[in-house]
């Protein structure tokens, strides 16, 4: 499989200029979607561009990332014409990018009249998930059930923050054109959409090899002896049993005489542990949602960082959030046969297994304790992997390329 295309498209003589590029965001700040756009937005801003960033919540929630070159505010703001959402050049957008087509999004875009037909701005839509596999998990029906539900019915039962099984779809087709996190999205697009594939990076001023917090060791009550896994993201439907196999993994090596501990920091929205989670909380500390300052060094502590899931229409569709972090951090990662898993080389860039349950974790994770040399030799190879592939400003130079070719096409 080719890897994404980073070079750079300069602009030509006469090409239309791309200056105004407004994101608009489903939630606020604390979400991975959010970091993504953080980076990419203050990327595109160091190359030339005014950016802005609208969300549905509390403005506050960006200061969990570090800092803004970008405009920031809310869906209010914009639909009322305010100040907070304007451009430096008094102009409108020449791009608007909506995170992903869910609800929120679609109907914000609408009702900002940005889907309209009408340049400028040029819309793009952006896919980082298997929308159709979430709205299954989120329903437990399978879709073709749920596209013969009449409109009536979905508007009243499809949440903002999913996307509507027909109407997600036109959003697509009305779009001049649309970005993606990983090249199997791109079967979701109508076929003569312009489209670009880019992968997620990690913020290199807050994600790079450290060495652990011993204080932060102790405080946490992690013992001398004890291996550390760092699981640092949300469950939901979608990622509820393959989380569970993380903590069965741990829950694995402590019944085998391998003291382990595994730090957690992120939301449940689900139950996933069962009824009786006392043997969980054994070995876990739970931290809750951090802000995402905190999460290297969170991830400094790990002995191996571990990415659990199987090749499965959840995982062959994304690109989690957490890997390139896991990556510019310099750490050994156990990861399945899937997304970036069918990227790497085994046993050089990551440990590839071919499903990451709690068996298969649990060995693969004992192994590479045993083996100081092949834990080094994986953390180097990490770090290769993630100097050649996950950078924002090969993004943004990317993405900006894209946008200029969509102005020229329209010129």
């Amino acid at each position: 499989m080719a890897f994404p295309d980073d070079s750079p498209d300069p602009p030509r003589d006469g090409a239309a200029t791309v200056r105004n590029v407004r994101f608009v965001l489903q939630s606020d700040f604390a979400s991975n979607s959010a970091t993504h756009v953080h980076a990419l937005a203050n990327a595109l801003c160091a190359a030339g561009c005014d950016c802005q960033v609208l969300i549905d919540g509390d403005v506050a929630s960006a200061a969990t990332l570090s800092a803004a070159r970008y405009r920031i505010a809310t869906y209010a703001d914009a639909l009322a014409g305010h100040a907070a959402a304007a451009f430096a050049d008094g102009r409108p957008p020449d791009i608007v990018h909506a995170w992903t087509p869910r609800e929120r999004v679609r109907r914000f875009c609408l009702a900002l009249g940005c889907a309209n037909g009408s340049r400028p701005p040029h819309l793009i839509v952006h896919l980082e998930d298997n929308e159709e596999q979430l709205l299954e998990a989120s329903f437990k029906k399978k879709m073709r059930h749920l596209r013969a539900l009449d409109r009536a019915t979905l508007d009243a039962i499809v949440p903002p923050h999913l996307c509507d099984p027909h109407r997600y779809r036109d959003f697509l087709r009305a779009a001049d054109g649309a970005t993606v996190l990983i090249d199997r999205l791109e079967e979701f697009l109508p076929p003569d959409a312009p489209r670009c594939v880019f992968w997620p990076a990690a913020d290199e001023a807050l994600f790079h090899p450290r060495p652990a917090n011993l204080s932060l060791r102790k405080q946490l009550g992690i013992q001398e002896n004890d291996a550390v896994f760092v699981y640092t993201g949300n469950v939901h439907e979608s990622n509820a049993r393959e989380v569970r196999s993380l903590y069965l993994a741990v829950a694995l090596l402590n019944r085998a005489g391998r003291p382990t501990k595994l730090v957690r920091a992120g939301s449940d929205w689900t139950t996933f542990l069962g009824e009786d989670t006392q043997w969980a909380r054994d070995f876990t500390i739970a931290l809750g949602p951090q802000p995402h300052h905190r999460v290297p060094e969170l991830l400094a502590l790990a002995d191996v960082l571990v990415q659990p899931g199987r090749p499965d229409p959840f995982n062959d569709y994304r690109f989690p959030s957490k890997l390139p972090e896991f990556f510019a951090m310099g750490k050994p990662i156990i990861l399945p046969a899937s997304n970036v898993g069918l990227r790497v080389e085994h046993g050089r860039h990551a440990w590839v297994l071919p499903q990451a349950d709690a068996t298969s974790i649990a060995d693969a994770a004992a192994h590479l304790l045993d083996d100081a040399p092949l834990r080094l030799q994986l953390a180097v190879g990490a770090l290769e992997f993630a100097d050649e592939h996950f950078s924002w400003k090969k993004n943004a130079d990317t993405v900006l390329a894209f946008y200029r070719r969509l102005a020229r096409s329209t010129q």
